[in-house]
C-alpha cells in the first residue's frame, strides 16, 4: 500500500497561542465588569420578636399557673423574699422549678404578632387550641401591674416549635416559643420538695420484704461486718429458706435498693385517706437496715467529703398502682409515688434465684486456710501466709508475697492457686427433693477466710451418680460425684 506523507500545517502553534490569549482577555473583562457592578442590597427579614414583660424576678409578688386538667396553684412572695405555694404562710416549693418559672414570667417574650385584628381569630379559637387553652398563667409585680395570658395546644408553625398565645386586655394574636410553654408546664404536685433517700449499698446489711401484717416473705442478711474484707461473700438468704447467697446476685440487689428514689408528693397521710391509696393494709413493706459506717463523696476540686453515719433503718410501704409506671407508697407520714420498675426490681426478686450455686465462695485473695477431711480418715491442711515487702521503687505500693504449706511442708503457691481457682468454678447440678434426708458426710472442706470466718462444705451420698452438698449447715443441692475435683 502506498504511503502518502501528510503535509504539516505551518503556523498552527502560533494560532493556538493567540486563541488562548484572546480567551484570557475576555475572561478578564468579565471579571472587571462584575467587580465594578453595584452589589444589590440583601433585605434582611424583619425581627418580629418582642417582650411583654421585662422585670427582675424579685419584682414578682405572686403568680398563678393552671395546666389544663390539673389543679391550679398560686405562689406568693413573703416578706423574707421567698415564694410560697398556697399563700404567704404556705409551703416552700422546689426552687429548681420555681426559678425557671420566675425567669420566664419576668421576661415574657413572643416570637411574632400573627394578627392585630380580633375578627380574624375570635370565631376560630378551636383552630388555634385556645378555646380550652393548654395553660393559663398570671403574674403580678410589686408595683401593682399584672399580666394574664393563655397558651394553646396547637403549634403556630409546622417548621418551628411555636404556639398560639392570647394576652388579657390585648387584641393581638401572638406566636410564642414552645420553650415558654414547657417552662410553665408545671403541676402543683411537682413543686413539692421530695426528701432524698440516701441508701448506700456499702452499708446495707439486711433487706427484708414483708406483707401488710409484717410477716417476712423474703429476707437477705449479711453475716459479719460490712467492713470485713470478705463481706461480699458472707450474704445469705434467711427467708423463705436459709442458705448462702450468690455474691453477684446480692451486688445487683443492693444496687437496686441504693437506686430507689421517691417520685411525687401526693399528700400527708391520715387515717381517712390511707385506704384511698391502698395503704391502709399495704401490699408490701420493704425494710432496709444500714450499719453504722463512714462514707466518702467527691466534691468540687477533687476533695473527698468523709462523713460518719449512724445505724439506720429505711422503711417504706407499698399501696395501689397509680398508673402503669408508678405506685403509691408511704414513707414516714407522707404519701408519695414511686417507680414501679425500681421497686419491683427488689420486691419481685425470687430469693431462690439468689442462692449460691457455687459451694466454695471465698475468693483466693481472701483465703486463710483450707482443710479437707475424707471418709478414709485422711486429712490435708493448706495454710497461706501473706507477707508485705517494701517496694523496689520509691513511691510504689508494697508487694504482698503469699506462701503456702501443705500439712506443714512448703509447696509452690502457684500450684495451689491454680487448683483452688478451679474449685471456685464448681457449681451444683440440681435441687434435692424436699423429703430427702441427709446422710453421714463422706468429705468435709473447711475454708477459713482472712477475716476469721469459717465456711464448711460437706458431701454426703444422694444417689449412685451424685452427692448432696451441705454449705454452712444448709442442704439444698446435689453435685455430681467427684465434682469437687481431686487436684487438692
Amino acid at each position: 500500500m502506498l504511503q502518502v506523507e501528510k503535509k504539516k500545517r505551518k503556523g498552527g502553534r502560533k494560532w493556538l497561542i493567540w486563541g488562548i490569549l484572546g480567551i484570557a482577555v475576555i475572561a478578564a473583562g468579565i471579571f472587571a465588569w462584575a467587580a465594578l457592578r453595584p452589589v444589590p442590597e440583601i433585605e434582611e427579614s424583619p425581627d418580629t420578636r418582642g417582650t411583654l414583660t421585662s422585670r427582675e424576678t424579685t419584682e414578682i409578688s405572686s403568680l398563678e399557673i393552671q395546666v389544663r386538667g390539673k389543679d391550679p396553684w398560686t405562689a406568693e412572695r413573703g416578706e423574707d423574699g421567698i415564694l410560697r405555694v398556697d399563700g404567704p404562710d404556705g409551703w416552700t416549693p422546689d426552687s429548681t422549678l420555681t426559678e425557671q418559672i420566675e425567669e420566664t414570667l419576668a421576661g415574657l417574650a413572643y416570637e411574632d404578632i400573627l394578627t392585630e385584628d380580633p375578627a380574624e381569630y375570635e370565631g376560630r379559637l378551636e383552630e388555634f387550641g385556645l378555646a380550652d387553652p393548654a395553660l393559663r398563667a398570671r403574674v403580678r409585680f410589686s408595683d401593682g401591674t399584672e399580666i394574664g395570658f393563655s397558651i394553646g395546644d396547637r403549634e403556630a408553625m409546622d417548621e418551628n416549635d411555636v404556639r398560639y398565645m392570647l394576652v388579657e386586655g390585648d387584641s393581638r394574636l401572638f406566636a410564642v416559643a414552645g420553650s415558654v410553654y414547657e417552662d410553665l408546664l408545671v403541676e402543683k404536685a411537682l413543686l413539692r420538695p421530695v426528701p432524698k433517700i440516701e441508701l448506700q449499698a456499702s452499708r446495707i446489711d439486711r433487706i427484708t420484704v414483708m406483707d401488710g401484717n409484717e410477716l417476712i416473705l423474703k429476707e437477705w442478711q449479711l453475716e459479719g461486718e460490712i467492713t470485713d474484707t470478705d463481706a461480699a461473700e458472707n450474704w445469705k438468704v434467711t427467708a423463705p429458706v436459709e442458705y448462702p447467697a450468690d455474691q453477684d446476685q446480692m451486688s445487683k440487689l443492693r444496687k437496686s435498693v441504693a437506686n430507689l428514689r421517691l417520685g411525687l408528693y401526693v399528700e400527708e397521710a391520715r387515717e381517712d385517706n390511707l385506704a384511698q391509696y391502698g395503704l391502709e393494709n399495704p401490699a408490701v413493706i420493704l425494710e432496709v437496715h444500714m450499719a453504722a459506717g463512714t462514707t466518702g463523696q467527691i466534691v468540687d476540686g477533687g476533695a473527698v467529703n468523709v462523713q460518719d453515719r449512724e445505724e439506720e433503718t429505711f422503711r417504706i410501704a407499698l399501696g395501689d398502682n397509680r398508673n402503669e409506671m408508678t405506685v403509691y407508697c408511704l414513707y414516714g407520714n407522707t404519701v408519695y409515688t414511686l417507680s414501679r420498675f425500681s421497686i419491683e426490681a427488689i420486691t419481685e426478686t425470687d430469693p431462690m434465684e439468689t442462692l449460691a450455686r457455687y459451694p466454695v465462695a471465698v475468693r483466693t485473695e481472701n483465703l486463710g486456710s483450707l482443710e479437707i477431711t475424707r471418709e478414709d480418715g485422711s486429712r490435708d491442711t493448706y495454710q497461706l501466709t501473706y507477707t508485705s515487702q517494701p517496694p523496689e521503687e520509691e513511691g510504689a505500693e508494697p508487694e504482698t508475697v503469699v506462701t503456702c504449706t501443705k500439712n506443714g511442708t512448703e509447696m509452690a503457691y502457684a500450684v495451689f492457686q491454680a487448683a483452688y481457682e478451679r474449685l471456685l468454678t464448681v457449681d451444683v447440678s440440681g435441687r434435692l427433693p424436699e423429703d430427702w434426708e441427709k446422710q453421714e458426710s463422706t468429705e468435709i472442706w473447711t475454708i477459713t477466710s482472712l477475716s476469721g470466718r469459717t465456711h464448711r462444705v460437706e458431701l454426703s451420698p444422694f444417689d449412685a451418680m451424685h452427692d448432696a452438698v451441705t454449705v454452712d449447715g444448709y442442704t439444698l443441692f446435689y453435685l455430681i460425684k467427684g465434682g469437687m475435683g481431686s487436684d487438692l
